[in-house]
């Protein structure tokens, strides 16, 4: 199972490699396409950027703010990485902790969780194919259909022996985007991981509908 998990964290990093390529080739043909006429035929088609990736719990800065002599202010990573097919169409993965605080407090005697380790104690990934369906320019919406793989990860008191339990299903995804101006956004979604928010209970909270507001300044 952490062979799973590892290929997912190196899809996530050959996705964003392979971004930094198109961004560094782009650049570098930029004079050459300047130049280039296309027939009429092909002149309205738009070229697809092929890939994406990001992090949903972004919080645009707050993780170096509010310092404190015990601890520091972070956000669980949420992760995710993909590759466009079409305009529309891409086919995606995402990672995550199997319990996410969200935005909290963490102790300068967890160096763990200031660094922000992944998977201490388990995880949510998916690998899906997603659908965005534009509305208009202030709405779009998406559907996610896909597989999840989910591992729990329990420790005994000496916090040196583990013992993690794996659960294989249907991952879905849908939400929508409300873009209420140029530096705000209103966004809402639902996502099942599976059998994993049955199986464990309060031991994970990535399974259910999730609802956020974006502003950048």
């Amino acid at each position: 199972m952490n062979t799973i998990h590892v290929a997912l964290a190196a899809g996530l990093s050959v996705a964003g490699a392979a971004h930094a390529q198109l961004l560094d080739n782009a650049a570098a043909t930029k004079d050459l396409s300047a130049t280039r006429t296309l027939s009429p035929a092909f002149a309205k088609i738009q070229p697809v950027p092929r890939t994406y990736m990001g992090n949903e719990a972004e919080t645009g800065g707050l993780r170096y703010q509010d310092k404190s002599a015990f601890g520091v202010y972070v956000s669980d990573p949420k992760l995710f990485a993909g590759v466009n097919l079409a305009p529309n169409f891409a086919i995606e993965t995402g990672y995550a902790n199997l319990y996410t605080r969200g935005f909290h407090f963490a102790d300068y005697a967890r160096p763990d969780e200031v660094n922000g380790a992944l998977g201490t104690k388990g995880v949510n990934s998916y690998l899906a194919a997603r659908l965005n369906v534009p509305v208009n320019d202030q709405l779009a919406a998406y559907g996610k259909l896909g597989v999840a793989v989910s591992e729990r990860v329990t420790h005994d008191k000496t916090l040196r022996n583990t013992v993690s339990d794996t659960d294989v299903g249907a991952y879905v995804g849908m939400g929508a985007r409300y873009k209420v101006n140029e530096k705000a956004s209103v966004s809402a979604g639902y996502e099942q991981y599976g059998n994993s928010a049955k199986k464990w209970g309060s031991d994970t909270n990535n399974s259910g509908l999730q609802a956020k507001f974006k502003m950048g300044f």
